[in-house]
């Protein structure tokens, strides 16, 4: 028999077709209801329940009758740091195992037993210890005089700076280090993949500045063409260069540059304004302003659902943008084109062979000479015209991690402070804009502690409040117990 059927028969037909035959909208709206608000309130109220019925249990059981209240609470604080540190410790740990596949054992299983871990582990180190601090192991045949007290104060100073501390340490690797990454990691991650955002920002605007630029080559591209049509009309009405009107050499001449010369605008404006392998346009209006939208709201989504997909998502369109803008940084076909059409200029106006006056091959000579010179200018102002400087990532400015992040920040505080300020590394001024620098959580608490270091103290103190509550044993050992029971 299943469990769904024994639910059935226990709850009735109408119940149980009420709760197992839940139509799509209503488990869709079941959902919406544990999300949000109502998912915080939901969640807020388990937690201080569980916490409010484990608190009276402590205080109320029969076992503890002859501990004090002190002691009493003393179990409740170690109890509830260690269900803190529990419950954050496993969001730390999945942040820092996770699969971005279904993985059910690794995504699932793993980050709540390791909370389950941490509880037990917690709960060990500050109460059992403090069993472990509060009664004799040694001298217990010397009865209670001073001796034996002094003796006792020893032991037990033995007990409280040694060997807890030395339990405590396994405690701050296993639960205070996932704690702060838990808490912070995802924030420390997104602060620097904010900055990296900023800074491909400013490289799209730059880019989209620059490539501007060849609007006002096209311009005077334009003119230039404009001109030289001119000049044709004015050749075979007039014979302005010549003195000679009609359709001479001098005109058919300039008529036939003219036509290649329009034939030049023509492929500069089709090559601006052609279409973009990647469907993007660096001329599109407010291009820089969607694509950094389209990014923060990737960065703003949540990312504890399953962390790997959150932050492949996130660089694979940060990267694939990137790959759009050193594309179009590297766009050259513009100077290319000037160029090809300069070197076969030649080839592609030849002057005209036959009998020719003076002045017509004079003024044929002139005007090539012009238009070569005009082409030349345009050239140079292409080739002149560079993009700014590639700005540094995050990766570049600091490439640290792992443990390196903890040397590096060592070797800065035993530093002087003009020590520190290390001269920038010279980069090449045509070097690719670098993709984005993919930060962990664990490596990004560590990078930014400074900024975060409320959290380390928050998570440092909810970890070792107990053990400063444990220092009262050692001071004042009737502590542990009841009135009327100190002589004991």
């Amino acid at each position: 028999m299943t469990a769904i059927t024994i639910w059935k028969r226990r709850l009735g037909a109408g119940a149980a077709g009420a709760l197992f035959s839940l139509s799509p909208a209503h488990a869709e709206g079941a959902a919406e209801f544990l999300t949000g608000a109502n998912g915080l309130a939901a969640g807020s109220a388990i937690v201080l329940a569980l916490l409010g019925s484990l608190t009276f249990a402590i205080l109320t059981s029969a076992r503890l009758s002859g501990s004090s209240l002190f002691n009493r609470l003393f179990i409740v604080v170690a109890t509830t740091s260690a269900f803190f540190s529990a419950v954050s410790s496993a969001i730390g740990f999945s942040l820092i195992t996770s699969q971005e596949t279904d993985d059910f054992f690794r995504n699932a299983i793993l980050p709540p037993a390791f909370g389950v871990f941490v509880f037990f582990l917690g709960i060990a180190i500050w109460i059992g210890g403090a069993e472990l601090v509060r009664h004799r192991d040694w001298f217990r045949g010397l009865g209670n005089g001073p001796v034996a007290t002094v003796l006792h104060f020893a032991e037990r100073s033995l007990k409280i700076f040694v060997i807890i501390p030395i339990l405590s340490l396994i405690l701050f690797v296993v639960s205070t280090w996932t704690t702060v990454v838990g808490i912070a990691g995802v924030d420390a991650v997104r602060m620097t993949y904010s900055s990296e955002l900023d800074r491909l920002q400013s490289e799209c605007a730059a880019i989209v500045a620059w490539r501007q630029k060849d609007f006002a080559v096209l311009e005077d591209l334009k003119i230039s063409v404009r001109t030289t049509s001119d000049a044709a009309a004015r050749e075979r009405d007039s014979g302005f260069q010549t003195g000679s009107a009609g359709r001479g050499a001098v005109a058919a001449y300039i008529e036939g540059v003219a036509s290649w010369y329009r034939a030049v605008e023509e492929s500069v404006d089709k090559a601006l304004t052609a279409d973009d392998p990647s469907g993007l346009s660096p001329f599109t209006p407010h291009i820089c302003a969607t694509q950094s939208a389209k990014l923060r709201e990737l960065l703003a989504a949540n990312a504890f659902a399953n962390y790997d997909a959150w932050a492949s998502a996130y660089e694979t369109e940060f990267n694939d943008f990137i790959v759009v803008l050193n594309r179009w940084r590297q766009d050259r076909r513009i100077e290319s084109l000037l160029r090809s059409q300069l070197d076969s200029f030649e080839r592609a106006n030849p002057k005209p062979i036959g009998r020719m006056t003076a002045a017509q091959s004079r003024a044929i000579n002139v005007y090539a000479d012009q238009v070569t010179e005009t082409l030349a200018k345009l050239l140079k102002a292409q080739k002149d015209n560079d993009p700014a400087r590639v700005i540094d990532s995050a990766g570049e400015l600091s490439p640290e991690r792992g443990l390196e992040i903890i040397f590096f920040q060592i070797r800065q505080l035993s530093q002087d402070p003009d020590e520190v300020s290390q001269k920038p590394q010279k980069r090449k001024s045509n070097r690719p804009i670098p993709s984005l620098s993919e930060v962990t959580p664990r490596d990004a608490v560590l990078k930014h502690a400074q900024v975060f270091s409320d959290v380390w103290a928050l998570g440092i103190a909810w970890d070792y409040a107990s053990y400063v509550l444990m220092l009262a044993f050692l001071f004042f050992p009737s502590a542990e117990r009841a009135a009327g029971r100190k002589d004991d």
